[in-house]
């Protein structure tokens, strides 16, 4: 376990732990919603089951790898068959990390509102705290925090920088849906010279929608083409 990800979850238990000492000190209910707070975490790791997926990839590797559903930790695993296997341990430390953001954050949004004077606030200023507050930064979360997305090498990640540069710019195919792409794979084009590589496209609140895929010159810097297919769909059956 690298140091990075020790100081992660030892930072993420402690938040966790203030948070819960928070609610069972501010709030009456602090305890109930400390309860809640667990289904809706197991919800919240079967939902990441869905919205959340890598496919088998061959970037970087001799074959085929496997890919996987979840995230920040993986739910299902591939079994190297095409078919993905519920991982019970994965499920619930993915709850777990689910459990202290929902904590965290609810004690935040808490904390904020009783410090506005929530109990004299109209209704309609009610509703715009929860559209600002709450809705709208679960709504931007695909810009600020990455989706799950194969282990590159450098060749691979850096050809997949560049298509997705060139998405952005050269092919000018930003839209209000298509928020954040995540790399599934890197792979010759089908002319067996120029680079392909494959996204998968979210849009607002970490919705899949559609697949990208970009073609880049044999130097791959500059993009060649491109198009946006259904998730169904595969990026290395395209002309």
């Amino acid at each position: 376990m690298s140091v990075s990800l020790i100081a992660a979850v030892i930072g993420l238990l402690l938040a966790t732990l203030f948070a819960a000492i928070w609610w069972l000190r501010h709030s009456n209910r602090g305890l109930e919603w400390l309860l809640l707070a667990a289904p809706l975490a197991f919800a919240a790791s079967y939902l990441s089951s869905f919205l959340f997926r890598v496919a088998e990839y061959q970037a970087g590797c001799n074959g085929i790898c496997p890919g996987w559903y979840g995230h920040p930790i993986a739910t299902h695993l591939d079994d190297g068959f095409g078919d993905f296997v519920f991982d019970p341990v994965g499920f619930v430390l993915n709850a777990a990390i689910y459990y202290a953001i929902i904590v965290s954050a609810s004690a935040f949004v808490a904390w904020l509102a009783n410090y506005l004077r929530w109990p004299d606030r109209s209704v309609r200023w009610r509703l715009a705290f929860v559209a600002i507050v709450v809705v709208l930064p679960l709504a931007l979360t695909p810009i600020w925090i990455p989706p799950p997305r194969p282990e590159l090498p450098q060749r691979d990640l850096r050809l997949g920088i560049n298509a997705a540069r060139a998405w952005r710019w050269q092919l000018q195919s930003g839209s209000f849906f298509g928020r954040r792409l995540a790399v599934e794979d890197v792979r010759l084009h089908p002319d067996g010279e120029q680079h392909r590589v494959c996204f998968r496209m979210y849009t607002w609140f970490y919705i899949p929608y559609r697949h990208a895929y970009v073609d880049l010159e044999p130097t791959g810097v500059r993009a060649t083409g491109g198009g946006v297919i259904p998730l169904n769909a595969s990026c290395w059956v395209q002309p």
